[in-house]
C-alpha cells in the first residue's frame, strides 16, 4: 500500500470508529497514560533559498527565478507515535516520535539567454526523509466533555540526511547530514466516542533551526552560494489525525 493511501485509510478508519461508537461518560476515567498513532501532511513550507537573480557574462545572461522551498520539495506524509502522561485532569506531558517524507521535485530554476536563444535550466532535487523526537506538554479544556479543544508546545530534535540537487548531470551538494533543533506549537480538538478511545485532530506550526551548508563549489549552478542552502532555518505547518488509546 502506498504511504498516501495508507494515510487516507488510517484517517477513514478513525472517523468510522468515532461515528460508530456510542457516547459514554468521561468523568469515570482513572487512566493516567495514553498512546497515540497519527498520520498527516504538511500544509505549507514558506520561505525560499533565494530570490530572483540575474547574472551577466561574456557568453550571455543567466536569469534565475525565485527558488522557494515548496518549489524544490513536496511534502508527502508524516507518521508517528506518541506516549502521554496526565499530570492532572487538564495537563499532560508527552513524548513523540515521527517520520516525515519530502519528495524532491524537478523544477525549472531559470534560463540562459545566449545569442542562439533561450535555454531553460532544470534542477532535480533529492528526496529528504527525516526522523524527529519531541518532548512537550499539552493543556486540554472542557474536561468531561466529548469534544475538548487543546493547546500544546514541544521542543525536540530532527535528523536530516545529506541534501543535494542535480543540474546537467552534475550533483550539487546543498546541506550536510545533521541533527537540528526544533520547536513546535499546536492546537486542535479531541473527540471521545468511548471512555478509552479518542480521535485527535491537530494543526501545528513547527520551526526547524538551520544546519551546516555543504560548501559545494557547484552551488552557483543553482544561483546559490554557501550562505544560502537547504539547511537554513524554516517553518512548516503540519496537520495530523490520530487515534488515542487510554490505559
Amino acid at each position: 500500500m502506498k504511504p498516501r493511501s495508507a494515510s487516507s485509510f488510517f484517517a477513514a478508519a478513525c472517523v468510522a470508529a468515532a461515528s460508530a461508537a456510542h457516547a459514554m461518560p468521561l468523568s469515570d476515567r482513572s487512566d493516567r497514560t495514553s498512546f497515540e498513532l497519527f498520520a498527516g501532511s504538511n500544509l505549507a513550507t514558506p520561505g525560499s533559498f533565494r530570490g530572483p537573480l540575474r547574472i551577466e557574462s561574456p557568453d550571455g545572461v543567466t536569469n534565475y527565478t525565485r527558488l522557494g522551498f515548496d518549489d524544490a520539495y513536496q511534502h508527502d506524509y508524516t507518521a508517528g507515535a506518541e506516549l502521554d502522561f496526565n499530570l492532572d485532569s487538564h495537563v499532560a506531558l508527552f513524548a513523540q516520535a515521527a517520520y516525515s517524507q519530502f519528495n524532491g521535485q524537478n523544477h525549472e530554476i531559470g534560463y540562459t539567454a545566449p545569442t542562439a536563444g533561450f535555454v531553460p535550466i532544470h534542477a532535480q532535487f533529492s528526496d529528504v526523509n527525516s526522523g524527529e523526537l519531541d518532548l512537550g506538554a499539552r493543556y486540554t479544556f472542557a474536561m468531561g466533555e466529548r469534544l475538548r479543544p487543546f493547546v500544546g508546545a514541544s521542543l525536540g530534535a530532527e535528523h536530516v540526511p545529506d541534501t543535494y540537487a542535480t543540474v546537467d548531470d552534475i550533483r550539487v551538494g546543498l546541506g550536510k547530514s545533521g541533527t537540528l533543533f526544533q520547536q513546535r506549537v499546536e492546537t486542535g480538538v479531541q473527540y471521545s466516542p468511548m471512555p478509552n478511545f479518542d480521535v485527535r485532530l491537530t494543526a501545528a506550526a513547527s520551526h526547524v533551526d538551520g544546519g551546516k551548508s555543504a560548501d559545494d563549489p557547484y552551488l552557483p549552478l543553482l544561483g546559490l552560494d554557501s550562505s544560502n542552502s537547504t539547511m537554513h532555518a524554516h517553518w512548516d505547518y503540519p496537520a495530523e489525525i490520530g487515534a488515542v488509546w487510554h490505559f
